[in-house]
């Protein structure tokens, strides 16, 4: 790893501090060799620039940046090798990263700020093809305040970065390099990804900015990935202080695990988020860039070897201007499609248990019969079966009603009366209690039955459709 010391040179960049180290090399605060600036300097070691993989990953950061033009993305001014190290010149400007900020004393309003415009950035780099895949509060600048401007959120490091339209692999096969605090359920599960993984992460930064952790927050690496792909968001609001219920709802949909469920935009959670706090009903923005700043934008810290955080920005941030739009569900309110599912696996409940008691009666009714005349303890068994099947009817009807009340209970009485159900046929056997020849085809279709029921009443979007009926109720 090169060190490089105060006043020291290197390709014609005059160093004047550390800004700070990471895996692949360091970031010095260096004086621009023909103009009276300062800039950041990247430089790889010495391993990690022989390395053709991670060559070309440091290369494409530089391309895929240097297309980006916009306030809220760091600039890139110049990049080369010298001495057998790559190295590359950004923007630097004084200031921290959002790491560093004290959840205690971070506002609201501040938090919903700051991720606004690191939002609007990457709404930007989206329409230009390009993702981020490592949004975390380490890689937000913080600008400090000055005369004339408030503090300004920059987004960095497009290190891992890739184009929508490019077939380049940056990454070994079968290494995830994005944080796993803050990565999506499709990048930890291997799926292709698109602008709305960003988002997922960007909600998980401002979820980390409140409440001062990751959402999933473990030591052991396997239980946050667990919690990314299956278990429920935790509630802000049961951590943070001030941070109304509303919100909540807004970030469960931003970090939905199926993409599709999320906002469309980073703009639309963000200006969601916004409502939420101010109590304005949820709309959904058009897909138009926030309106440009103009403040420079920068790297990481203070000064050489120190790290100061910011302090907060004089003047208050408006809350983002609210264009014309049709209005997105509002928390609690059921989407039209989860609804439709929901009723259907009530219907099909219906239907299975309607199944199940004619499949349990006509059979079986010559076995009660006898069973009754000759008292034959054999024939036990199977009058057995005929009261353990009605039971799961039973189930299974209350199951769908429940389902139809919208109440979770519904689903597990479901699931049990499935299971009864499956049960009772067990011991019968073809010919000895259907005489007629009926058990067959009847049974056959009482299982596909209890398969499509199952399916439909355990789906996720029967789930969310019960989830969101128990917030209206709250």
């Amino acid at each position: 790893m090169v060190q490089l010391g105060v006043n020291e040179s290197f390709a014609d960049y005059l160093i004047e501090g550390v800004l700070g180290r990471g895996g692949m090399g360091t970031v010095y605060l260096a004086q621009h060799p023909r103009l009276p600036r300062r800039v950041a300097l990247k430089l790889l070691n010495r391993e990690v620039s022989a390395d053709p993989e991670l060559r070309r990953r440091f290369e494409q950061e530089a391309n895929v940046v240097a297309r980006l033009d916009h306030p809220g993305i760091v600039g890139i001014h110049d990049r080369g090798t010298h001495d057998g190290h790559l190295w590359i010149a950004m923007q630097y400007i004084h200031g921290s990263d959002a790491a560093r900020l004290n959840p205690r004393e971070v506002q609201i309003d501040r938090a919903l700020r700051i991720v606004s415009e690191t939002g609007a950035a990457l709404d930007y780099a989206h329409s230009r093809g390009v993702l981020h895949r490592d949004i975390k509060p380490a890689n937000i600048l913080l600008s400090s305040p000055d005369t004339g401007r408030a503090e300004r959120a920059v987004l960095t490091d497009f290190g891992i970065a890739r184009l929508l339209d490019s077939n380049t692999q940056l990454t070994v096969s079968g290494t995830f390099n994005a944080t796993l605090a803050y990565a999506s359920p499709e990048q930890l599960s291997g799926e292709s990804v698109d602008h709305r993984s960003d988002q997922y992460s960007l909600a998980c930064t401002l979820f980390t900015l409140l409440a001062g952790r990751p959402p999933f927050a473990a030591t052991n690496p396997g239980q946050v990935i667990a919690g990314h792909i299956s278990k429920p968001v935790p509630r802000l609001s049961a951590g943070r202080p001030g941070a109304p219920p509303a919100l909540d709802e807004v970030i469960v949909r931003a970090m939905a695990k199926r993409p599709d469920e999320r906002f469309g935009s980073c703009r639309e959670f963000t200006s969601a988020a916004w409502d939420s706090l101010h109590a304005r009903p949820a709309a959904v923005p058009t897909r138009t860039a926030m309106p440009a700043r103009t403040a420079p934008t920068s790297l990481n810290r203070n000064g050489p070897g120190r790290q100061t955080a910011p302090t907060p920005a004089p003047v208050a941030q408006p809350a983002p201007q609210q264009p014309v739009a049709q209005p997105a569900p509002r928390p609690g309110q059921a989407p039209a499609s989860g609804r439709g599912i929901g009723i259907s696996a009530g219907v099909l409940a219906f239907l299975l248990a309607g199944v199940a008691a004619f499949v349990v009666a006509y059979p079986r009714v010559h076995v009660i019969d006898l069973l009754i005349q000759v008292k034959d303890p054999d024939i036990a068994p199977y009058a057995a079966t005929f009261v353990g099947a009605a039971g799961a009817a039973l189930l299974l009807l209350g199951g769908a009603i429940r389902l139809f009340a919208r109440r979770r209970s519904g689903r597990v009485l479901v699931v049990f009366g499935c299971a009864g159900y499956l049960a009772s046929l067990v011991p019968v056997r073809f010919g000895y209690d259907s005489p007629h020849g009926t058990t067959g085809w009847t049974m056959a279709a009482g299982l596909l039955l209890m398969v499509l029921t199952l399916l439909l009443t355990l789906s996720p979007p029967t789930a969310r459709w019960l989830r969101t009926a128990g917030s209206a109720r709250r």
